[in-house]
C-alpha cells in the first residue's frame, strides 16, 4: 500500500506540473505582441517555427489548452480523492472532514502551483516561457486535435449562429483611459504615455470650435492689399499661409502661400503692383465648427491641405483650423521659432492664479477642483465663462465674485479678454 501511495503522490505532483504547463502557456504565448512576433518570424530555429505554428490558429490553441488543462485538473482530482479515502480508512477519520480537507488542499495547490506562479512566470518573461513550451504543447495539439478541431468548429457555429464576436473589440475604447490611470499608477506606462493615451481616446469626440483660432486672433490680408503689405504681414505674423478675404472675414477666397510669392521678390514694382492675389490664391476648405476633427483630419489627407475655415450656423467665419492645431490634440502643444510662449496658467500664490483667457473651462475646474461649467450655458473658455456671467464686455480691472472665487480682468485685446486673475476665498468644492 505504501508503494501505491507513492505512485500516487508522483501522480498528483506530475499533474500539478502539467497544469502549471498548461496555465503558463495560454498567458505566456497570448501575451506576445506584434513585434516579438516579427522578430520570430525572421529568427530560422525550431522553436520559434512552433510558436509561430500555434499562434497561427489562436482557436485551436485555445482549445487545447483548455482541454489539457481540464483533463489535468480531473485527474488530479480523482488520485486526490482516493488517496484522501485511502487516509480516512487508514487513520480511522470520518470521510467527510478527510474529503473536505482534500478539496481545500488541492484547491490551494492548484492556485499555487498549477495557476498564479505559472501564470505571473509567464507574463514576466513570455517569450523564455513560450520557447520552453513550444514544442510539448505542439505535439499535444496535434493528439487532441480531432477533439480539438470539433470544439472549435462548434464554438465557431455557435459564435456566427448568434453574432458573437461581430462588431465588438477586446477592450471598449472607454475603458482605455481607466486601464491609462491604472498602469501610470502601477509604473508600467509613463506619464507622457499615458497622456498620449488619454489624447487618442478623446480624441474623436473634440469638434472644430474647441480648437480653433477664433476670429479675432486670424491673421488675414484683404485683396486689396499690396504686394509689399503681404511680404510685412508674413514676415511680421511668421504664418506661410494666410487667408484672403474681400471685403470680410466672412467671404474668404482662398489661401496666399508664401512660397507664390518668392518669384516676385526683385521684381519691378510694375510687375508687383500687377499681381492680383485672387490669381496666386489656393484651394480653401470650409468646414463647421460643429464638425469632429478626427474627420476634418481625413478631409485634409484627401485633399492634401493645411488650412480650413470654420463657420457658424449663419455661414459666417467664427475661426481658423490647421492640421497643426489637430496634431497638438493628440501630441500636445507644437511650437516653432516664431511661436511666442504665454504660460495658461501661472500660480501667484496659495489658491491665486494667473490664466488665459482662452484656457479650457475643464482645466480651471480641475485646478480649483470646482464646477463653474453648465449644461446651460454655451462656454467653453475662461473668457466665455466671465462673459456669461458679466453680461457686458467687460474692461481692464473688472472683477466678477462668483461662489466664493473672484474673478479680475487683467488684460483685454480687441473686446477679448486675454488675462485673469482667479482666487479662491473658500476651502470647499463643488462636485
Amino acid at each position: 500500500m505504501e508503494v501505491d501511495w507513492y505512485y500516487r503522490l508522483l501522480s498528483l505532483v506530475v499533474l500539478l506540473i502539467a497544469s502549471a504547463f498548461f496555465s503558463g502557456s495560454e498567458v505566456a504565448l497570448f501575451s506576445l505582441d506584434k513585434k516579438k512576433i516579427k522578430e520570430l518570424q525572421k529568427e530560422r530555429n525550431l522553436t520559434s517555427r512552433y510558436i509561430i505554428n500555434l499562434i497561427e490558429s489562436p482557436r485551436s490553441l485555445l482549445v487545447t489548452i483548455l482541454l489539457g488543462n481540464n483533463f489535468i485538473n480531473v485527474a488530479a482530482s480523482i488520485i486526490a480523492v482516493t488517496l484522501a479515502l485511502d487516509a480516512a480508512a487508514f487513520y480511522n477519520i470520518s470521510i467527510e472532514v478527510t474529503l473536505l480537507s482534500q478539496i481545500i488542499i488541492l484547491t490551494v495547490l492548484i492556485l499555487i502551483f498549477g495557476e498564479i506562479t505559472p501564470k505571473v512566470w509567464a507574463t514576466k518573461y513570455p517569450l523564455t516561457f513560450s520557447r520552453a513550451i513550444s514544442l510539448p504543447l505542439y505535439w499535444v495539439g496535434v493528439i487532441v486535435y480531432p477533439v480539438s478541431k470539433i470544439i472549435a468548429e462548434i464554438l465557431k457555429a455557435i459564435s456566427s449562429k448568434f453574432d458573437l464576436g461581430k462588431d465588438r473589440t477586446a477592450i471598449l475604447t472607454s475603458e482605455l483611459t481607466d486601464l491609462a490611470d491604472l498602469s501610470v499608477e502601477k509604473g508600467t506606462i509613463e506619464e507622457d504615455e499615458h497622456e498620449l493615451i488619454s489624447s487618442l481616446v478623446g480624441f474623436k469626440n473634440i469638434t472644430v470650435r474647441e480648437i480653433m483660432t477664433p476670429r479675432v486672433d486670424m491673421t488675414a490680408v484683404s485683396i486689396d492689399t499690396d504686394f509689399d503689405e503681404l511680404l510685412k504681414l508674413i514676415v511680421e505674423s511668421g504664418h506661410s499661409r494666410i487667408p484672403l478675404y474681400e471685403e470680410s472675414l466672412d467671404k474668404i477666397l482662398g489661401i496666399i502661400y508664401a512660397k507664390d510669392l518668392l518669384p516676385y521678390i526683385g521684381k519691378s514694382d510694375q510687375v508687383k503692383s500687377n499681381l492680383i492675389l485672387k490669381n496666386i490664391a489656393r484651394e480653401m476648405i470650409f468646414v463647421p465648427e460643429t464638425k469632429l476633427i478626427n474627420e476634418l483630419l481625413h478631409d485634409f489627407q484627401s485633399k492634401n491641405l493645411h488650412l480650413g475655415i470654420a463657420v457658424d450656423e449663419y455661414g459666417g467665419t467664427s475661426g481658423l483650423v490647421s492640421l497643426e492645431d489637430i496634431l497638438e490634440e493628440i501630441v500636445g502643444e507644437i511650437r516653432d521659432e516664431y511661436d511666442i510662449e504665454e504660460e495658461e496658467i501661472v500660480k501667484i500664490s496659495t489658491n491665486k492664479y494667473s490664466v488665459l483667457g482662452k484656457l479650457p473651462i475643464d482645466e480651471l475646474n480641475e485646478l480649483f477642483n470646482y464646477d463653474f461649467s453648465s449644461e446651460d450655458d454655451d462656454y467653453d473658455t475662461v473668457g466665455g465663462f466671465i462673459f456669461n456671467h458679466a453680461g457686458t464686455i467687460p474692461e481692464e480691472n473688472y472683477s466678477l465674485d462668483y461662489e466664493g472665487f473672484i474673478f479680475t480682468i487683467k488684460e483685454v485685446i480687441n473686446n477679448r479678454i486675454n488675462k485673469v486673475l482667479v482666487e479662491s476665498t473658500q476651502s470647499g468644492s463643488k462636485e
